[in-house]
């Protein structure tokens, strides 16, 4: 399948790396970058769903996974930088009923910055918690820490979106679906969903993993680790094109956009932002914690700003400048 789009001349190179994947079968997808506000390369190629021959088009979704987290931690900078949220505040100000299981002094840097001590909860789980967010949030608010928030980050696996989307939810009393819609991707037109309808899910790209069980092991072979706690809230079998999965607002891990909408939406984190502050935008690339060698979820040593990752190489590896971010 060819590979369609347009890439401005300056960046061809990074145009012929991404074709040259693509025609030999290896990758199929779509890049973009943005520079200065523009559009400089956009392209797409290979099959969006491989078992039908459906071609990728310049609509179509794929899942952002754990990329989603930088959107909810945009969202929440926003609120930030409107004086709707305080940074320092503690996170029952705006969620009372998080103040449970000694969580009270938590604050929302703590929460933006994975210290919240809740990578799992202290109490059973049943499989499909994760696709229901009223169940989710009642998970943690009723969980004391798991881990010591003052010992530093562990990666909020699969509970960060929850926190982050619970927080600024109650601070505003507007979901977090309609602030995603309103407060990010309406005003710099990007395509990036949540909660997908059924045209939307018409236009998602198939996933397809080497080995799909793989990611689930952990939790038959060392269902006490942290990893697997982590992970207990997944319905078993998932494949993450379920409708379950796609129909379901996960914060942590189920985005679904374009490669220009996304790129859009982290735009935002750099000198091209329209939607935050030039002091906000400063201080979320700012280092304020990292992890004391590696991380128990994810395995490797991580650096955190104000909500997002910066570049650990090599590891986490997004380029020279070590103020870079992503997920």
């Amino acid at each position: 399948m060819p590979v369609r789009g347009f890439c401005d001349p300056a960046f061809a190179r990074v145009g012929e790396v991404f074709s040259d994947a693509v025609k030999s079968g290896a990758e199929r997808g779509a890049v973009c970058l943005r520079h200065k506000g523009q559009t400089v390369l956009d392209l797409w190629g290979g099959a969006a769903d491989p078992d039908a021959g459906t071609p990728w088009k310049a609509g179509t979704l794929a899942c952002c996974f754990s990329v989603t987290k930088g959107v909810f931690a945009l969202l929440a900078q926003r609120l930030i930088d409107r004086e709707r949220i305080g940074l320092d505040a503690p996170v029952a100000r705006y969620w009372p009923a998080f103040a449970q299981g000694g969580k009270a002094d938590i604050t929302v840097r703590d929460l933006l910055s994975h210290r919240a001590g809740l990578p799992a909860v202290d109490g059973p789980v049943h499989e499909g918690s994760l696709y229901d967010t009223r169940d989710m949030e009642s998970l943690l608010e009723a969980s004391g820490p798991v881990a010591p928030p003052e010992a530093g980050p562990v990666y909020h696996n699969m509970t960060y979106g929850y926190l982050v989307g619970g927080l600024c939810a109650r601070a505003t009393g507007i979901s977090v679906r309609d602030l995603i819609k309103t407060e990010l991707t309406d005003p710099i037109g990007a395509d990036f969903r949540l909660g997908l309808s059924k045209e939307d899910q018409a236009r998602c790209a198939t996933l397809t993993q080497d080995d799909p069980e793989a990611l689930f092991a952990a939790l038959d072979d060392a269902p006490e680790s942290i990893f697997a706690r982590s992970m207990a809230f997944f319905a078993r079998g998932e494949n993450f094109n379920s409708r379950l999965w796609r129909e379901a607002v996960i914060g942590s891990g189920n985005g679904h956009a374009t490669a220009e909408g996304l790129a859009k939406l982290y735009e935002q984190f750099t000198n091209q932002s329209v939607l935050l502050s030039e002091d906000r935008r400063t201080a979320i690339r700012r280092q304020i914690c990292a992890s004391d060698g590696d991380d128990p979820i994810l395995g490797i040593p991580i650096r955190y700003g104000e909500g997002v990752e910066l570049s650990s190489p090599p590891h986490i590896d997004f380029g020279p400048n070590p103020s870079a971010v992503g997920y």
